[in-house]
């Protein structure tokens, strides 16, 4: 499939940021309390999904009622996906969503600054180059004078370690003065955004200075700020460490186990160093606060309503405090359009009486896949669960985008005698809207994944009017959609073998349809297709298998195939890549895989045969089937019958078998892999234009099937390698030396030995990555490594 698609059914959230717990009930009452206390903000600020600090978040939301956010500068898409196959954009679908869950345990608001996430850097500077310093610092600027925090806090800025992490830090601490200062993107007040000056920026503290020790940067200062995250949370009977661990959990695509495990059995508390703080304003001197929301905010300047604190701190039941929180609303509600501040008074006293009088709204909508021109219905349901409260509910719907209406946007919502109504809102989606689909080319937009369509219910309870809101999402895209299969596609030079492409047609309309699909090939590439499709129903999907028939005289390079269909908004197009590779004599080929599938992926567009190799597959008569086997990266972590059967593989070798091995992480590697001994480091070369020095020229690797050249280390994505060994027996010969400007490590990049009769090859380098975009020194390295 090509995109994911969301729950149909959206469940109450009042004017107010989405809860971690059911939106109703004595959690959610004691929680609501708490928020009318103060409107003290606190911002998180970190690099990558899963970066923020979860357990501080927790800690001032759930235990304070301070309103949390956790700002998260890039989308993850150039990290490692342990999960499956997927990568870039794609992956940064996965943790956009993993963040998203994430986010709801810890009870914040998730915001994206959709900063490139080009893999890991090594320096501030080629962060800063990438991301444009203007860009990132512009971004965060506008972002912190819209959410207007009191604190911020990031775990960045002052280790030397992930070049994202050191300038995302670095930006932060730029932007306490330039948000203030109205002269630094002036541009933001023609948008409404005015300065805002920021109380204090915390970093993390990451360790004592120990006696004899020349303090580090991010040594804990003397006046460190203490954060008690093993502490329990008395309404949830957990601690904020173990809320912070199940957001952790949340991040699949990381394996995040290690780090959920120094969570749960780690230090109970984690410091804070202050490195900015802002004078108390004029007018503020005797209103500066005490602890009473924690010792990040200790002395913050802050103004607060004496009733609604007395309220905050109440141990009476929903019962015996609904009046006075009514009537807090009924006050609140006139002013709620007078400035920031009285707006989050009326959304903070307006979800606590709405929670104390057991209002919910609910809304979903008949089909969550639009397309333009489509109408679609949306339902909402009112329910005033206990004691009768609501009078009547009049509902409407507001929209973030441009849809139609088709009928009343307003509707009354008839209440029975259990207090339960339900309305119908009609709309239509306009000719020329944007798709949504499919996800990975939406990532980067500031509004993916955000709900478009809000029902808003005014319900009047006695003589105060509580305002709900219900969030509805959907998906639109084009009536057909159109997805080339296991593209890039890849042709042999000089063959004219009939190359197939797959096309994969799906109906994305609300019943039958024709169709008709128009292929068309480079000048000189005959095309064969069907050209009419005829659906039977919603949802279904066809597979065009067309023949493109390759001319004999291509020239190595790319050419585009391209597909359309009436109703998409431009032809979609994939890459058919013509490459000079001549393939090894070889038998067929055993894939040991992990969550990837490259390997699999590639030795069938290269049409060797091969197997995948699974746990009935490691007896001595079976392995021997395979002139070579290759054991995917990461593949001791994930294949517990692997480690269990290495010492058949390591015989196989022996036996003449040729092992290829792909890299590791260093706590999963372990001495009894290798038939001689490495020792695995986290040695990486970031830069995927790094030299490449051959040790051995005259070695195979480097001259049969194909003789390689410097132009085929060019042009590599995102990185050279990883975990490069940096200890080795003297049985291996290494074969490239590679490493960042300035710096020189081992050259454990590709290490070989002959064992026994067979060939053993360990490679650090990041084929994978090449091999999925069809780089065509990567195909020839590959066709040489089968080779061996």
């Amino acid at each position: 499939m090509y995109h994911y698609r969301l729950a149909p059914l959206f469940l109450l959230f009042l004017v107010f940021p989405a809860a971690t717990e059911p939106p109703l009930g004595d959690v959610a009452f004691r929680q609501s309390l708490k928020d009318l206390g103060n409107d003290l903000r606190l911002m998180c600020v970190a690099a990558h999904p899963d970066d923020e600090d979860g357990a501080t978040l927790a800690y001032y939301r759930k235990k304070y009622g301070v309103t949390t956010f956790a700002v998260i500068a890039t989308r993850g898409e150039g990290g490692q996906n342990e999960i499956g196959p997927e990568l870039y954009e794609e992956l940064g679908v996965i943790r956009t969503r993993e963040m998203m869950a994430a986010a709801e345990i810890e009870g914040a608001q998730l915001r994206f600054l959709n900063l490139p996430e080009f893999g890991f850097s090594k320096s501030r500077e080629e962060t800063l180059a990438v991301w444009g310093h203007d860009v990132a610092l512009e971004r965060m600027v506008r972002l912190i004078r819209k959410e207007q925090p009191n604190v911020i806090i990031t775990n960045h800025g002052r280790l030397i370690d992930h070049g994202h992490h050191q300038a995302i830090g670095a930006v932060v601490f730029e932007a306490f003065d330039a948000t203030a200062d109205p002269a630094v993107f002036p541009e933001h007040l023609d948008e409404g955004l005015r300065p805002w000056q920021v109380a204090r920026v915390y970093s993390r503290s990451w360790g004592e200075t120990l006696d004899g020790q020349t303090p580090e940067p991010w040594h804990r200062g003397p006046n460190a700020v203490p954060v008690p995250i093993h502490e329990l949370n008395e309404e949830r009977g957990r601690t904020y460490a173990e809320i912070a661990a199940a957001a952790l959990g949340t991040h699949e695509s990381q394996g995040m186990q290690v780090f959920i495990d120094r969570y749960l059995t780690g230090e109970p508390v984690v410091y804070y160093d202050l490195i900015r703080e802002a004078p108390v304003p004029a007018g503020f001197e005797g209103m500066v606060m005490d602890e009473a929301c924690g010792p990040l905010f200790a002395g913050v300047p802050h103004a607060t309503n004496a009733d609604l604190r007395a309220l905050s701190e109440a141990n009476d039941t929903r019962t015996a405090l609904k009046p006075a929180l009514l009537k807090q609303a009924a006050t609140a509600r006139p002013m709620r359009k007078n400035s920031d501040a009285t707006r989050r008074i009326w959304q903070r006293t307006n979800r606590a009486a709405a929670v104390a009088a057991d209002l919910r709204l609910e809304a979903s909508v008949n089909d969550t896949l639009l397309v333009p021109g489509q109408a679609a219905t949306i339902t909402a349901k009112f329910r005033d669960f206990g004691a009768r409260d609501a009078d009547s509910v009049r509902a409407r719907l507001r929209f973030r985008r441009a849809f139609q209406t088709n009928g009343d946007t307003n509707a009354v919502l008839t209440l029975n005698e259990h207090g339960a109504g339900t309305g119908q809102f009609a709309f239509v989606v306009p000719p020329g809207s944007a798709p949504t689909l499919p996800y990975a080319a939406h990532v980067f937009e500031n509004s993916f994944l955000q709900p478009q369509i809000y029902v808003e219910a005014d319900v009047q309870c006695g003589g105060t009017t509580l305002t709900l809101e219900a969030p509805v999402y959907v998906d639109i895209a084009p009536p057909v959609g159109v997805n080339f299969v296991d593209a890039p596609y890849l042709v042999q030079a000089g063959s004219t073998a009939p190359l197939t492409v797959g096309v994969l047609l799906s109906n994305n309309a609300d019943g039958p349809q024709e169709a008709t699909l128009s292929l068309s090939g480079p000048t000189g590439w005959p095309v064969q297709a069907p050209a009419q499709l005829q659906f039977a129903a919603e949802d279904e999907q066809q597979l065009v298998q067309a023949r493109i028939q390759p001319p004999a005289d291509a020239a190595p390079g790319d050419y585009t195939v391209q597909a359309w269909i009436p109703g998409l908004p431009s032809p979609v197009e994939t890459t058919l890549r013509v490459v000079d590779v001549v393939l090894p004599e070889t038998g067929r080929v055993g894939v040991i895989q992990s969550y990837d599938d490259t390997y699999m992926t590639t030795l069938a567009r290269l049409g060797i045969d091969h197997e995948d190799i699974t746990l009935e597959d490691f007896s001595p008569a079976r392995l021997d089937q395979f002139d070579t086997i290759i054991i995917d990266i990461r593949a001791y972590q994930y294949r517990a019958d692997l480690v269990a059967n290495n010492g058949a593989l390591l015989d196989y070798v022996q036996r003449g078998g040729t092992l290829l091995v792909n890299y590791m992480k260093t706590f999963e590697w372990q001495r009894e892999f290798a038939p001689y001994p490495i020792t695995l480091s986290r040695n990486r070369v970031t830069r995927e234009d790094a030299p490449m020095e051959v040790l051995v020229p005259d070695h195979p690797f480097f001259n049969h099937p194909n003789t390689l050249q410097d132009a085929d280390w060019d042009g590599w994505r995102q990185e050279r390698g990883l975990y490069f060994p940096v200890k080795w027996d003297d049985a291996y010969t290494p074969l490239i030396a590679t490493a960042d400007p300035g710096e020189v490590i081992p050259p454990g990049s590709c290490l070989v030995a002959e064992y026994g009769e067979g060939t053993y090859f360990y490679t650090a380098l990041g084929w994978y990555r090449q091999l999925r975009e069809l780089h065509p020194g990567a195909l020839r390295a590959f066709a040489n490594m089968l080779a061996l």
